[in-house]
């Protein structure tokens, strides 16, 4: 009864599944098949748009041009902006770009030297006598210019911001920064920004700064500023040439490192700064930092955090030569800033070019910056809150918004007209295909200059060399043959029905050895159960794999087609001093790995004892292993943190002075091996295992011969163990080579300080998704491969000499 009801089940769910697959596919094809991509369910035109931020005056906005087009069906993400260029790369290499995005304007000239953008002059030129006509002499320089790549505008901007000095009033009149009439005088020239950083800092009774008077790069200067303060440049006018290592940004950053050594240092200064905290408990607005140059935008948090702060703005300090020869020479501002923000952009392969470019018109007009302003203002004033307008990119707008909106409180006011009044003394970060190199060198210079790790002199020159470099290779006009995909994809696929019928075959005679009985029922059904995963790896793993291994003898940057590069890939890497130091990086913690190995070990011998609470004990040391990369990076981040860290005010307690951890070049990985040592236990599953395993009368014959517990730990548990010291070696091995998740999320991304924790895949991923140099990157990920195959089978041939198991060595 049983078999029959078996295989009537059997016949009454087939055609259930089939019924179920058909009507699957039916609504699939009625809902994509009748209608054309791009268009919404009822008919109506989709707009994709990309990076439309949160907030009253944003639902505002997009609200009045829903009204405006009612045959138009916005799709809104939040995604877009220099923090989503993956996704963004993602999306027109598969065809599917939004079709505007709202993007950082820093980063629209590599786009657009990639062709990922629309030129929009022939839309500007074609709409410039509309009401709503987008006229580039209405922006900001600065603004337009950061928007334009050789001559043609990619951009239109939408948001702008400049960088002042804050300074507390009350704490710069406690120490007497006053002058003659009794108001603040806040620093004008660099020296005089130092003397009142040394002089406005604070520290407690152990020697820990509790106030800080001012931190070169806390806010929102970056060497950039002061470069430009010293009357410097970072390329050349033509943008071929980068000028990192001129004199004047050489100064720039023996000042900036000067003022560090001037507070005690930057491990002082750095632990000091990690403790700062954001919103109402803002170090500036808390009273621990008295001067910062910052972005406007700081005002708004003044407004809705602190709005009664005794503060006031100034221009940024500049070198005393220049106020001496701006008095001399008034084509020379005395004062200078910088500006960024963001654009809207229309990919070139947007589908409703003309429709995004309607979108944009909207979102740049007058009209609708009152209309965003005017709800945010009424939003804040509903709870009690300040308000201080966005201020805009465009001057006619900005002049509308300040008369309706300027705040009336007398500092929030005067300090929000003071950043208006600097923009036209503003510059903006070099336009160029390499902008994103170009700015993670000059942080480099400035870490190993801060740190000591090179003289000024010496990081500058070094930074500066890289980007040359890149900027060479961006701009010669060797040009690399195009690889033929279509062969390779034949060969690619070729192999793998050669491996699918090699397989099919194997499994074949497998089945046939077992001809008879249950035996061949149960290997038909293992390889049907094992046929999907086998058919998802060979797609999703073994195929990226082989395509890695083709494109490493590339050059490919995903948004253009595939050339073949020959070994220059290769050949390059022994040049690069960034691969040197990440490998370098990563073997210090393969290093560490007979470590983690033996706390493992140790805490699985403890846990192998017959104690009370015996199951309580080995799940405590367990969760660590389970607990996500994510959650833990951030806990260890707190755990830490040199100032109020619960691993240093411990060691306090012992009377050691703890070190400064993550920040500091020595103890950044130490650091990050004592988090890998924390979680343990997922190792100690394994060493518990074998510590079951092995036979007690082992022990008992020990006993009887006079062996100790030293003595039988080395002669029979480590004996025993070997083939798990084998497992536990091969796989940490391989695990220490590809560390990155944590060392990104517990250094911002940078893998600092001063590469100290970047890591070999870290350069991978920065290669590969920061940089788009996807060819350079699949090389480095196989020479990563070779070194672990080659360290993995030296392990393999050496086990017959060390590995024991109860029946003999291996």
């Amino acid at each position: 009864m049983p078999r029959a009801m078996t295989g009537r089940a059997r016949r009454l769910i087939r055609p259930v599944l089939l019924v179920l697959a058909a009507g699957g596919a039916a609504g699939m094809l009625l809902y994509f098949g009748g209608r054309p991509f791009g268009a919404a369910a009822d008919g109506r035109t989709e707009l994709v748009v990309w990076g439309v931020w949160r907030g009253e005056g944003w639902e505002k906005a997009l609200e009045r041009f829903r009204e405006m087009r009612p045959d138009v069906s916005l799709v809104i993400s939040t995604a877009g902006g220099r923090m989503d260029e993956q996704k963004l790369m993602c999306a027109i290499a598969g065809g599917s770009p939004p079709d505007a995005i709202n993007q950082d304007r820093f980063s629209v000239g590599g786009w657009a030297a990639r062709g990922a953008f629309r030129p929009l002059d022939d839309f500007i030129e074609r709409d410039r006598v509309r009401p709503d006509g987008i006229r580039p002499e209405d922006y900001y320089p600065a603004c337009w210019n950061e928007a334009l790549f050789e001559g043609r505008v990619y951009a239109i901007p939408n948001t702008t911001d400049d960088r002042v000095l804050f300074y507390n009033e009350a704490i710069l009149r406690r120490e007497g920064f006053v002058g003659a009439d009794g108001a603040v005088r806040p620093p004008r020239t660099w020296e005089e920004l130092k003397e009142y950083a040394v002089r406005m800092t604070k520290r407690d009774e152990v020697g820990n700064i509790t106030q800080v008077g001012f931190i070169p790069m806390y806010g929102n200067s970056w060497l950039y500023l002061y470069g430009w303060q010293n009357g410097g440049e970072l390329l050349s006018g033509d943008g071929r040439t980068c000028t990192l290592g001129s004199p004047a940004i050489v100064g720039a950053l023996e000042y900036v490192t000067g003022v560090y050594d001037a507070l005690g240092g930057v491990g002082e200064v750095d632990a000091f700064s990690s403790t700062f905290q954001q919103n109402d408990l803002d170090p500036f607005l808390t009273g621990k930092v008295a001067m910062m140059v910052h972005g406007n935008w700081m005002l708004s948090i003044i407004a809705t955090y602190k709005p009664d702060l005794d503060f006031r703005v100034a221009p940024a300090p500049v070198p005393a030569w220049r106020l001496d020869a701006a008095e001399k020479d008034k084509a020379l501002p005395p004062y200078i800033t910088w500006s960024g923000g963001f654009s809207w952009a229309i990919p070139a392969s947007a589908r409703h070019p003309e429709l995004a470019w309607e979108f944009i018109r909207w979102m740049t007009s007058a009209e609708c910056a009152r209309l965003m302003n005017d709800a945010e203002q009424r939003f804040n004033r509903s709870r009690g809150r300040r308000f201080v307008p966005i201020m805009s990119p465009n001057r006619r707008t900005n002049e509308v918004i300040a008369r309706e909106f300027a705040p009336k409180e007398e500092r929030l006011r005067s300090a929000y007209e003071f950043c208006l009044s600097m923009m036209p003394a503003s510059r903006f970060r070099p336009v160029t295909p390499v902008g994103q190199i170009l700015w993670d060198e000059h942080v480099r210079a400035t870490d190993q200059s801060r740190y000591h790790a090179l003289p000024p002199r010496e990081a500058a020159l070094a930074a500066a060399g890289r980007v040359q470099a890149q900027l060479d290779l961006a701009h010669e006009n060797k040009t690399y043959p195009l690889l033929d995909t279509r062969a390779v994809g034949a060969a690619l696929a070729a192999l793998a029905l050669a491996g699918a019928a090699a397989f099919t075959a194997a499994a074949a005679r497998h089945v046939r050895r077992r001809a008879r009985g249950p035996g061949r029922r149960e290997a038909i059904a293992g390889y049907a159960f094992i046929s999907p995963w086998l058919f998802g790896f060979t797609a999703l793993t073994a195929g990226p794999i082989l395509a890695s291994l083709v494109l490493a003898f590339c050059e490919y940057d995903v948004l253009h087609p595939v050339r073949f590069a020959g070994l220059d890939n290769f050949a390059a890497l022994p040049l690069d001093r960034i691969f040197w130091k990440s490998l370098g990086n990563t073997l210090w913690m393969v290093g560490a790995v007979p470590l983690g190995m033996a706390v493992g070990l140790g805490v699985a011998l403890l846990l192998a004892m017959e104690v009370r609470g015996q199951k309580f004990y080995r799940t405590v040391y367990y969760l660590p292993a389970i607990v996500p990369i994510v959650a833990a990076s951030i806990l260890w981040i707190w755990l830490l943190q040199p100032q109020f860290g619960l691993l240093n005010v411990t060691l306090r307690l012992a009377g050691v002075q703890g070190p400064q951890w993550l920040q500091d070049p020595d103890w950044s990985k130490p650091a990050l091996i004592l988090m890998a040592l924390w979680s343990a236990g997922a190792g100690m599953i394994i060493w518990l295992a074998g510590l079951k395993g092995i036979p007690k009368e082992l022990y008992e014959a020990a006993a009887i011969d006079g062996a100790g517990r030293l003595s039988k730990f080395l002669h029979v548990t480590l004996p025993m163990l070997t083939p798990y010291v084998f497992f536990n070696l091969v796989m940490g091995t391989i695990g220490a080579f590809q560390v990155f998740t944590n060392a990104y999320i517990m250094t911002d991304g940078l893998g600092g300080p001063v590469d100290s924790t970047l890591f070999y895949v870290f350069a991978i991923f920065n290669h590969a998704f920061r940089y788009f140099k996807m060819g350079y990157a699949s090389a480095m990920a196989w020479i990563l491969f070779v070194i672990i195959l080659a360290l993995t089978m030296a392990n393999w041939r050496l086990r017959k000499r060390w590995v024991f198991t109860e029946r003999g060595d291996v």
